[in-house]
């Protein structure tokens, strides 16, 4: 992407930064996109950004997952050609970063920015924004990645037009706040009055105590009229960056809980076959059995404790041979590795993100026809199974359990 913005853009652009050290960022996007009526196309234009492998979702999820439309994106069905920005505020590693810009149709990247939040107890924007003249419409979202979010405060100011008064509404993680001292605009924070023609601008300063714990959280102020947002600022408590594996940088940090939950299961996956003929169809039977697992009562609710529970993936043994490559998918250097790394984390996400649908009939357990039968099968009949050539040529049939 060329240096001199506003870019207009049709295709997928990526922006390459570095950062000096790891720590907390606040990476900000301006960017804006016409309805389909407004640009004389068949499609409404729409834009997301992924930064390096995170891809983001609605909150509270839903069956097919929303990467195009949630608060993190910018859609021209609501915007109608306005800016809207997009702050996201989560942990990067030093080193190289990619910013990638995903439109339909085309949209207009304004501007760009990346800087180190130096505090997490106050993450102040000092804005002094004034949004353009439009009805209710996505204005500005704070994407908190993997952080937890103790309050928010924030500072508006907003004006009666003769007809029409000016509006501000705050969304956090899907639920409106509501405005209890209005009935009438219940659903708006902040709302002007007609007796502001007399008064004037109303400059109101207002705080939420909100104590969520660490996860992805969408801070949404929505703008109908032209408010003004003077200044927003954040508490996450007593959070430190930690480094956080990804798929290029996949290294153990000594702390496998610190882990995205599609790199644990990545490592599981990898670590227990990777350099096997074992068909995609098994790796993601293998992968929803360990999922099947998260989702039980029976088992813990997080990928990383049902992984590293005892006896349960002999690669995280400590003494096992293969735990390198657990502790370091790319350790060797040598490209067959990283190539089945890549893969086995594309495979990982797809399971966390339910992009690819349990074939194993609710399985969370199984084994396959190279050992004896564990005793926990002993009487048992499988739910699913599958059969492939190994690497030495021999039929091996996978048995899968939903015990």
């Amino acid at each position: 992407m060329p240096d001199q913005f506003p870019q207009k853009i049709t295709q997928k652009t990526t922006v390459t930064f570095s950062v000096d050290k790891l720590g907390l960022y606040a990476l900000s996007v301006i960017a804006r996109c016409k309805s389909a009526r407004m640009s004389n196309s068949h499609e409404n234009g729409s834009l997301r950004a992924e930064i390096d492998d995170l891809k983001l979702r609605e909150i509270p999820p839903v069956d097919v997952a929303q990467y195009n439309n949630n608060p993190s994106t910018w859609n021209g069905t609501f915007q109608q050609g306005l800016a809207k920005t997009v702050v996201f505020i989560m942990i990067l590693n030093k080193g190289k970063h990619d910013l990638h810009f995903f439109p339909t149709d085309e949209a207009t990247i304004e501007d760009w920015s990346c800087h180190q939040i130096e505090n997490a107890r106050d993450i102040a924007f000092a804005l002094e924004k004034k949004a353009e003249d439009g009805d209710r419409r996505p204005w500005y979202t704070f994407a908190f990645i993997d952080t937890p979010l103790k309050s928010v405060m924030a500072d508006v100011s907003v004006s009666w037009h003769l007809f029409d008064g000016d509006d501000v509404k705050l969304i956090i993680d899907g639920k409106i706040q509501e405005n209890s001292s209005s009935k009438r605009w219940k659903y708006w924070l902040w709302s002007a009055r007609p007796l502001q023609l007399l008064t004037g601008k109303k400059k109101e300063q207002k705080s939420l105590t909100l104590d969520l714990k660490q996860n992805i959280h969408y801070v949404e102020f929505w703008a109908d009229k032209s408010p003004t947002l003077h200044q927003v600022s954040f508490d996450l408590g007593d959070f430190q960056p930690k480094r956080i594996p990804n798929v290029t940088d996949p290294e153990w940090t000594g702390n496998f809980a610190d882990d995205p939950d599609p790199i644990i299961l990545a490592r599981a996956l990898f670590g227990e076959a990777r350099n096997t003929l074992l068909p995609d169809e098994a790796r993601f039977a293998i992968a929803w059995v360990i999922k099947n697992r998260v989702l039980s009562k029976k088992w813990p609710n997080a990928y990383w404790e049902v992984i590293t529970s005892p006896s349960q993936f002999s690669a995280f043994n400590k003494n096992d041979p293969n735990r390198a490559y657990i502790e370091n998918p790319l350790h060797t250097g040598k490209a067959i590795d990283k190539e089945a790394w890549e893969h086995a984390f594309q495979i990982a996400e797809k399971v966390v993100k339910n992009e690819i649908l349990d074939p194993t009939q609710g399985a969370n357990h199984y084994y396959d026809d190279s050992i004896n039968p564990p005793p926990w099968a002993k009487d048992k009949e499988p739910c699913f199974s599958i059969t492939y050539i190994n690497q030495f040529g021999k039929q091996t049939k996978i048995f899968f359990f939903n015990l």
